[in-house]
């Protein structure tokens, strides 16, 4: 019986197959064909979408969000080896801004029907990967259980690491596996557009306070306090493309026990980051670290900027100036 079934699996349907074994060997190595080649990142999945381009528009798909994941590729040998270059997005500079860096590893691959898996002997990165391998859509999927991203942090408004499952898709790009991908050689993987729409210097054209003042005592009172006093006027912030910025802070301030106003300048340096339309400012103030928000406002070249901050009213029943805390907004406009 044992014969029999031998024989049946050799002739069957007289000459539709000339073994078994040798069909199944043929589809394996069409299999191994198709892989051989060089396959680049088409998607990285996470679990939080983010803006890491600053174009207003957040993605779960990193490889939409700046150039970095695009250099990504893995390429399958015939010897049965592979080299992979990872490149990802890092926080950089305490998490301030970001960079892009690569890791490279290389090692064994092992394929069983539609199932590859890598095996790193050197280099960095996982140790080991199991791919989906669908030849008829040239691509390989793997999913990497708790792997490591950067996302952006709204308690702290800095890029920090995270974790969780992603998804990566690699889509053939072509059969050389010296090819080495379609990679580019990039430093960061921060939009240019979207960098000019920031850098440059933006002046403050309005002060805006809850209550309307007379401060230059002309008879008409305002709530835009910089048609009230000159001193506003020479308020700038400066954002520069290394990610450093300086601020210019002029103010009208109590003189003489309040019977009249002086103009107070202060500067202040810092850093920047952009988070779609929100640009963080940071700056050192004793041994605290103070965040400021700006909205930001591509088309009309403005920034505005709200909260609490002191400014002086003129009080009528003591005949004095006096200096309260309220709610201010203030918008800044590109120069």
């Amino acid at each position: 019986m044992k014969n029999w079934k031998l024989l049946t699996c050799v002739v069957a349907a007289g000459l539709a197959f000339y073994s078994c074994d040798s069909n199944d060997d043929e589809n394996t190595e069409n299999l191994t064909d198709d892989l051989t080649g060089t396959w680049e990142l088409s998607r990285m999945a996470v679990p939080t979408a983010q803006d890491f381009d600053n174009d207003g528009d957040s993605n779960t798909d990193l490889t939409t969000e700046g150039s970095c994941y695009n250099s990504s590729w893995i390429s399958f040998r015939e010897d049965g080896t592979y080299e992979q270059h990872m490149s990802m997005t890092t926080a950089a500079d305490g998490g301030t801004s970001l960079d892009c860096d690569m890791m490279v590893s290389s090692g064994t691959y092992t394929q069983s029907g539609n199932t590859v898996t890598t095996t790193r002997t050197s280099g960095e990165g996982s140790l080991n990967m199991t791919f989906n391998f669908d030849a008829d859509d040239h691509t390989l999927t793997a999913t990497e259980e708790d792997g490591s991203y950067t996302g952006w942090n709204n308690a702290t408004s800095l890029f920090t690491a995270l974790t969780g499952n992603l998804q990566l898709t690699f889509t053939k790009y072509t059969e050389n596996e010296d090819d080495n991908g379609n990679g580019q050689d990039d430093d960061d993987n921060i939009d240019m557009t979207s960098m000019n729409e920031v850098v440059g210097n933006f002046g403050l054209n309005s002060f805006m306070v809850g209550n309307a003042q007379d401060l230059d005592n002309d008879g008409d009172s305002s709530m835009n306090l910089m048609t009230e006093s000159n001193c506003y006027a020479d308020s700038n912030i400066t954002f520069n493309a290394d990610g450093t910025y300086e601020r210019e802070w002029s103010q009208s301030i109590l003189s003489n026990l309040g019977t009249s106003l002086t103009c107070s300048t202060t500067t202040e340096t810092g850093t920047w980051t952009r988070q779609g339309d929100r640009i963080i400012t940071r700056h050192l103030s004793g041994d605290a670290m103070v965040a400021t928000e700006l909205l930001l406002d591509a088309e009309s070249n403005t920034m505005q900027s709200e909260g609490d901050q002191q400014y002086p009213i003129y009080n009528s029943v003591t005949s004095l100036f006096a200096m309260v805390t309220g709610n201010v907004n203030m918008e800044y406009s590109k120069e």
